[in-house]
């Protein structure tokens, strides 16, 4: 029902934290989707979102709630969000309907944002 994820951060400027990423960091640019979206390679199974910070619709840069989990499901998000849901999942809304992805959020225990997409 899960199969890996990414951990998500809300940057304020998208080529500056790239290239912290990829030339300060040396860590590897696998995917990039305009100026929303790029998917950093970590290493070990460690992918990490970069995405831009747009209050008030997302939280501000480097503040609490900029950094997230998104984990990846298999099958319809709908269907997995029921699942949960019927074990307890308390979920933090709706699911959004982006162009490229569905995400449903979360909270664990500590009330840490966790996605679904």
């Amino acid at each position: 029902m899960i199969i890996g994820g990414t951990a998500s951060v809300y940057v304020s400027n998208m080529e500056n934290s790239i290239d912290f990423y990829t030339k300060k960091l040396g860590l590897t640019l696998q995917s990039k989707v305009g100026n929303t979206w790029a998917k950093i390679d970590a290493g070990n199974g460690l992918t990490i979102g970069l995405h831009p910070a747009s209050p008030p619709a997302t939280v501000n840069a480097g503040t609490q709630g900029s950094i997230n989990i998104e984990l990846a499901v298999t099958g319809k998000l709908k269907d997995v969000v029921n699942v949960l849901k019927q074990r307890g999942v308390c979920f933090n809304g709706e699911i959004q309907e982006y162009d490229a992805v569905h995400i449903a959020s979360l909270f664990d225990p500590d009330q840490n944002t966790i996605l679904l997409a």
